[in-house]
């Protein structure tokens, strides 16, 4: 499951930000409930002790004047319960159910939490013991009650505030957190879209962001990284182009280097046929003119091929590795996953270390383009093996470069290591037939193979032995 780096920010951020208001309008909530509560049951119990202790008997119009001051109603009942005075009318059973209140052991206990219906009004209320006093007052019960709409306003007033404090502390929260959470993955999706379009072989710089911070250093190591694989693709580029033409140059000279040679031995077998025509100074001339054509594609041919170069012993491992760390950043870049897996012993072969280093490149690049092209989930695999050894035979090395590449188009699967044969409008058909000469000359195989729904190129090289060095070299040369 996708979680995009907005969602992480803004998520986290908003659950402390939120748990924060949250625990804090809760907490100043509570205590102003609480507050308002306690202040109501203060100014109940201020009411009572007023009634209890007042120098004059409780009249009707006493108590009513203390209900119009304090909101609340009074009734009053004697000994026996049954209603004396009462501020309020009441039915019979709601006096009964009133009278029946439990007695309040004292002022500071007292506080309206038991429960009245009189049709749709419901009354919250109390009831405390009344002395006898004045000879007329005769002892009873007061029971004291409140509209509970009235008795839970205040409270309620006193903590609407506070929920809507917090109310808009978290919505100014969540507008801060959203704001910042677009303001930084904003330029890191540019960043994203901008490295696949690299990827995807679009070189152009992206503008540098004027705010200085991490991601304007992140955009100028991106356009830095942009120009060096520019000057490396251009370099790569050049160095093929110079193989193409050495490669070309060499099969041209050898073509040029026999038809001279065969028109020199026809010119000298004119001469052995016609003596008389041997001394002629055009025959002569060209004669001469062949033979210094031929000199001249000598050395060319001489200068210009690397398998004239001396063999010695190479291990396999270190020049995989290197190979593999050379073309490493550019995965990276794009995204490929780039296993490699080599034995721990060293894996010695007899070869030109610089033309097998060409060839393992030349399967990297190619396992690199082929899984940009259509790959879902690109991953290469380089393995560098052992084989058993076979019965007679010296024992080989196998090397191979796998890739989730869509394979070589059906057209050329055939023919993919002759030359100048590609299934890339921009390849030149040469990479493949110039690593199967290399590997070749060094006595090896290379081959290639879907299995897995992979792309696998295996070369197979024979393993270095001591005291076979001289008839292997021999072979080569």
């Amino acid at each position: 499951m996708r979680w995009p780096i907005q969602v992480q920010l803004l998520g986290t951020m908003l659950a402390v930000l939120l748990a924060a208001i949250g625990l804090a309008t809760g907490a100043v909530a509570y205590v102003s409930y609480h507050h308002a509560r306690q202040v109501q049951e203060e100014n109940l119990r201020r009411t009572v002790r007023t009634l209890l202790d007042a120098a004059f008997p409780l009249t009707e119009r006493v108590l009513e004047q203390m209900s119009g001051l304090s909101g609340a109603h009074f009734l009053l009942l004697d000994g026996s319960g049954r209603v004396r005075l009462s501020t309020l009318e009441l039915p019979p059973a709601a006096q009964e159910t009133a009278a029946h209140f439990p007695l309040a052991q004292g002022l500071e206990s007292l506080d309206a939490k038991d429960r009245l219906e009189v049709g749709q009004e419901v009354y919250l209320g109390c009831r405390i013991r009344v002395p006898g006093r004045f000879g007329t007052d005769p002892a009873g019960s007061l029971v004291v009650l409140y509209r509970q709409d009235r008795w839970t306003a205040e409270a309620r007033r006193a903590v609407w505030p506070t929920l809507l404090a917090g109310g808009g502390a978290a919505l100014l929260a969540a507008g801060a957190a959203a704001l910042l959470a677009r303001r930084i993955v904003q330029p890191l999706r540019q960043l994203c879209d901008r490295t696949a379009a690299i990827a995807n072989g679009q070189r152009e710089p992206m503008p540098v962001p004027r705010r200085n911070d991490e991601l304007r250093d992140m955009v100028v190591s991106i356009n830095r990284m942009t120009e060096q694989l520019q000057a490396y693709e251009a370099e790569i580029r050049r160095h093929e182009r110079l193989r193409t033409l050495d490669q070309l140059g060499a099969c041209l000279a050898h073509q040029l280097r026999n038809a001279a040679t065969g028109a020199r031995m026809a010119i000298e077998l004119h001469q052995r046929a016609c003596p008389e025509s041997s001394q002629q100074e055009t025959l002569l001339m060209a004669l001469r003119q062949l033979q210094q054509m031929e000199s001249y594609l000598q050395r060319f041919l001489s200068d210009s091929d690397r398998s004239a170069e001396p063999y010695a012993p190479v291990d396999l491992g270190p020049l995989v590795e290197e190979a593999v760390g050379i073309v490493r950043p550019a995965c990276d870049h794009a995204h490929i996953c780039l296993a490699i897996q080599r034995p721990e012993t060293s894996v010695m072969v007899l070869a030109q270390k610089e033309l097998l280093r060409e060839v393992i490149m030349n399967l990297l690049w190619n396992a690199i383009r082929a899984v940009q092209s259509g790959s879902t989930a690109p991953q290469i695999e380089v393995k560098l093996d052992l084989l058993p050894p076979p019965p007679g035979k010296p024992r080989h090395a196998l090397l191979e470069v796998r890739d989730t590449g869509p394979g070589p188009a059906p057209l050329v699967a055939d023919r993919l290591f002759e030359p100048f044969v590609t299934d890339r409008p921009e390849g030149t058909g040469l990479g493949l037939f110039m690593a199967q000469r290399v590997v070749h000359t060094h006595g090896g195989l290379i081959q290639w193979r879907r299995e897995n729904s992979m792309t696998c190129f295996s070369v197979q090289l024979p393993l270095f032995q001591r005291d076979t060095d001289h008839g292997a070299s021999a072979d080569r040369g």
